[in-house]
C-alpha cells in the first residue's frame, strides 16, 4: 500500500511539473498576445465633444500622404491632417475624427506618395458606417464603405478630382481670360454708352446754340452793332461734352478663415487603488470512497462503512488521491490607474478676414 501511494505521488509530482511549465508557456503567450491587443490605433484629426469619428484602413498598395475633410456645405478643404512627414502606410488603420455641419455630409480628399494628384469624394454617408477601405483600382482611388448591417458600397471620386495640378493651373488660368474678355466687353459697352449719350449732349448744346445765336441776331437788329458782344457759349459747350468721369463702387471682400480649437490635457482616473486577494494553494492527500466518492478525510471511515452497510449502501473500501487545496491567501496592492485625456477649452471655428474690394460694376479690384 505504501508503495502504491509513493508511485501515485511521485507521478502526481510530475504532472504537476509539466502543467507548471505548460502554464508558464501560455501565460507568456498570453502576455504577448496582450501587448499586441494594447497596441494603440494612430489617430487622424482632432477629438472633440462636437467630433464624429469612423475608422479607415489604407489599400492601396501605397502610402497615403494627403488626407484632408470638409463639412460639404464649405468651400475649402482642411489643411492636410498628415503633418511632419507622417503617412499612412499601405494596411494601416487609422481613427478618423472629423465635423461637419447639421444637415450635411462629409467630404474628403485623399493623395497618394509619388503623385501629383489628388481624389475627392463629395457627399459621403458616414451614417451607420462601419469601417472604410480606401482601394486603388485602375490608378483612381476608391472610397470601400461597409455599413453596420453589413451591407457594402463602393465610392468613386468626382469627375475633375483627379486631374493633375497643371490641368488645375491651365483651367484656372483659361477662366481668368474669360473673365478678363468679359470685362473687356462690358467696359466697351459701358463706353460706347457714355459716348452715345455724351453725342446727344452735344446734339442737344449745338440745337441751343443755334437757337441763341438766332435770338441774339434778332436782338442786335435792335440795337446798334457797337454794342454787340461775342458768345462765349463755344466754351461751356466744349466742356459739357466729355464723358462723366466713372466712380468705383468699392465693395468689401472677405473670404473664411478656419481658427483652430484651443484645449489642454489632463490627468483622469480610470481605475481608483485596491486590495486584491490571492488564494495559496499547496497538493494534499484526501481519502475519497471508492463507491459514493465521498471525501472521508478526517472523518471516521468506518463508520461511514457501516452507516453506508445499514442503509442498503455498498461502500466497502476508499483510496487516496492529491488534490489542490486552498490554505491561505496573499493580498496583492494595485495602485490607482490615471490616463491623459485631452479637454477642449474653445472649439474651432471660423471668422470672415478682409481681403480687399472690388468695384461693383468695372471689377477692379484694391488692396486693404
Amino acid at each position: 500500500m505504501k508503495t502504491k501511494q509513493i508511485l501515485t505521488a511521485g507521478a502526481i509530482a510530475l504532472s504537476m511539473i509539466l502543467t507548471g511549465c505548460s502554464a508558464s508557456s501560455t501565460g507568456t503567450k498570453d502576455t504577448k498576445t496582450t501587448e499586441v491587443a494594447k497596441k494603440e490605433v494612430k489617430t487622424l484629426g482632432k477629438k472633440t465633444k462636437d467630433s464624429k469619428s469612423l475608422k479607415f484602413t489604407n489599400n492601396t498598395g501605397k502610402k497615403i500622404t494627403v488626407f484632408e475633410t470638409k463639412s460639404s456645405s464649405e468651400e475649402n478643404f482642411s489643411d492636410n491632417l498628415l503633418e511632419n512627414g507622417d503617412v499612412v502606410k499601405n494596411k494601416e488603420e487609422r481613427t478618423l475624427y472629423y465635423e461637419v455641419k447639421e444637415s450635411d455630409k462629409l467630404d474628403v480628399k485623399v493623395g497618394l506618395q509619388d503623385q501629383d494628384k489628388t481624389f475627392v469624394f463629395k457627399d459621403v454617408d458616414t451614417e451607420d458606417t462601419k469601417k472604410v477601405d480606401v482601394s486603388l483600382k485602375d490608378d483612381k482611388v476608391n472610397l470601400d464603405v461597409t455599413k453596420k448591417d453589413g451591407t457594402t458600397a463602393t465610392l468613386t471620386p468626382s469627375e475633375d478630382s483627379a486631374k493633375t495640378e497643371e490641368e488645375k493651373k491651365d483651367e484656372s488660368e483659361v477662366k481668368q481670360e474669360e473673365k478678363k474678355e468679359e470685362k473687356k466687353e462690358e467696359t466697351a459697352k459701358a463706353d460706347s454708352s457714355n459716348k452715345s449719350n455724351t453725342s446727344e449732349s452735344k446734339k442737344d448744346n449745338t440745337a441751343s446754340t443755334t437757337n441763341t445765336s438766332s435770338n441774339k441776331n434778332n436782338t442786335s437788329s435792335s440795337k446798334p452793332s457797337s454794342s454787340s458782344k461775342p458768345s462765349n457759349n463755344s466754351g461751356s459747350n466744349s466742356s459739357n461734352s466729355k464723358p462723366a468721369e466713372h466712380k468705383h463702387d468699392w465693395v468689401a471682400q472677405y473670404k473664411t478663415v478656419n481658427v483652430p480649437e484651443k484645449g489642454h490635457n489632463e490627468q483622469v482616473l480610470v481605475q481608483a487603488a485596491y486590495d486584491e486577494q490571492v488564494p495559496i494553494t499547496e497538493m494534499r492527500a484526501h481519502d475519497i470512497c471508492n463507491q459514493c466518492g465521498a471525501d472521508l478525510t478526517g472523518t471516521d471511515i468506518p463508520a461511514h462503512m457501516e452507516n453506508s452497510y445499514l442503509n442498503g449502501g455498498n461502500c466497502g473500501g476508499h483510496h487516496t488521491e492529491w488534490r489542490e487545496t486552498v490554505v491561505g491567501y496573499n493580498v496583492v496592492h494595485h495602485d490607482a490607474v490615471y490616463e491623459t485625456r485631452y479637454v477642449v477649452d474653445s472649439p474651432a471655428t471660423t471668422k470672415q478676414e478682409l481681403t480687399g474690394y472690388k468695384c461693383s460694376s468695372c471689377g477692379k479690384t484694391r488692396a486693404n
